[in-house]
C-alpha cells in the first residue's frame, strides 16, 4: 500500500515547483536573447532545469495521488496549471531555437544529441497536452507552437541527415 502525505506537504511541493517554474521562465527568456550565438549552452541549461522540473513534477503527482485527505481539486488544478506554463514555455523557447538553427548553414558541436533528445522531447510534449485534464488549458499558439517546431526539426534533419545516423 502506498504511503500518504499531508496536505501541507503537497503544498510546500508544489510552491517549491513553482518557485522551479520561476527560474525556467528567466532560462527561457535568457536562451531565447542567445539563439543566435549558435551555441547549446543556455539551451542545455534551460533543458537541465526542465528535466529538473519534470522529475520533481512526479514526485508531487504521486504526493497528489495519495493524500491522506483524499484527491484534492484545487491543488490538482494547481500542478496542471504549472505543468501547462512551463509546457508552453518549451514549446515558444524550443521553437525559437530551431528557428534560428534552421537559418544557420553551419550547426554547433553537439546538434545531434540535441536533435535526438528534442524530438522525444516533443513527442512526450504533445502526448502529455493532449491528455484531457489540459484540454482546457491548452491555447491556440501552443498547438501551433507544436506544429511548427516539428517542422522546423524535420526541416533541419533533412538538411542534415548525416547528423542522425540512427
Amino acid at each position: 500500500m502506498s504511503r500518504s502525505y499531508s496536505r501541507k506537504e503537497a503544498q510546500e511541493m508544489l510552491a517549491a515547483l513553482e518557485r522551479q517554474a520561476r527560474e525556467i521562465i528567466v532560462l527561457a527568456a535568457q536562451t531565447e536573447k542567445n539563439v543566435h550565438q549558435h551555441s547549446f549552452h543556455s539551451y542545455r541549461q534551460f533543458r537541465d532545469k526542465i528535466s529538473e522540473f519534470e522529475t520533481f513534477g512526479i514526485l508531487i503527482e504521486n504526493r497528489l495521488k495519495n493524500l491522506e485527505t483524499g484527491r484534492d481539486e484545487r491543488l490538482d488544478e494547481q500542478f496542471d496549471a504549472l505543468n501547462i506554463l512551463i509546457s508552453k514555455s518549451v514549446l515558444r523557447t524550443s521553437t525559437k531555437f530551431f528557428l534560428a538553427l534552421s537559418k544557420s548553414t553551419a550547426l554547433p558541436i553537439g546538434s545531434r544529441e540535441i536533435f535526438v533528445q528534442e524530438l522525444h522531447n516533443l513527442h512526450e510534449a504533445k502526448k502529455r497536452l493532449a491528455e484531457p485534464r489540459y484540454a482546457h488549458l491548452l491555447d491556440k499558439e501552443a498547438e501551433r507552437n507544436i506544429e511548427v517546431a516539428e517542422n522546423i526539426l524535420n526541416e533541419i534533419i533533412e538538411r542534415a541527415p548525416s547528423l542522425l545516423n540512427l
